[in-house]
């Protein structure tokens, strides 16, 4: 069992990296949490790992930190949530959100996560609220990002939009909500993804 990876970042994008370990390539999976967090393509990283076999599959989950793991696997054992999903909620809210939302059952908060409504999001509470890390008491501590006042903001260059994009429609989203999303909420000073993806999720969640 792979409990961690520590190598050179080939190639990184929102939702998945490639890490050279001693000259093999490991694709990893990884939330937008995980996303951000991570330094420039080239440089030396540490993933913490969870590892999913199936008959079809061996699939690596990568995390920046232990409470990104331990929710991973505390939603991944939730009936009806797999894997997806799991990377979906940790790339919409921070842990220590999802926390929150669960300890004051917030439905509507929880709801936000692409592919979860009020049924799924009612038994990631009921099954999740007495499992959920210390840091569920903490204050919530907002995700960056761009807010959005109603007006069409300037646009950042359109690579990092595209990339941006892209991650919001492999988080579920059609494209056209994607674009629109990232129209309303980018400002041209952005220049990080994950601080883009959370804006536009913001937009999003209205």
């Amino acid at each position: 069992m792979i409990a961690s990876l520590r190598g050179s970042i080939i190639s990184k994008e929102p939702g998945e990296i490639i890490l050279d370990v001693g000259g093999v390539g490991y694709r990893v999976f990884i939330p937008i949490s995980t996303f951000e967090k991570l330094p420039e393509t080239g440089e030396i990283t540490q993933l913490l790992i969870i590892t999913n076999v199936r008959e079809d599959a061996f699939h690596l989950y990568g995390f920046f930190t232990p409470a990104e793991k331990n929710f991973f696997s505390l939603l991944n054992n939730v009936n009806g949530i797999g894997t997806k999903l799991a990377l979906a909620a940790l790339s919409t809210l921070p842990p220590e959100e999802l926390a929150a939302a669960i300890a004051r059952q917030d439905v509507a908060q929880l709801s936000t996560v692409p592919g979860v409504g009020k049924r799924t999001a009612q038994r990631i509470i009921i099954d999740l609220r007495d499992k959920i890390p210390a840091y569920a008491t903490m204050p919530e501590k907002l995700p960056g990002g761009a807010g959005t006042t109603g007006k069409i903001a300037p646009q950042p260059p359109a690579s990092l939009r595209e990339e941006i994009i892209s991650a919001l429609v492999n988080l579920g989203y059609k494209r056209t909500e994607a674009e629109r999303a990232v129209r309303a909420s980018l400002s041209d000073d952005i220049d990080n993804v994950g601080l883009g993806i959370r804006g536009a999720l913001k937009v999003l969640a209205k």
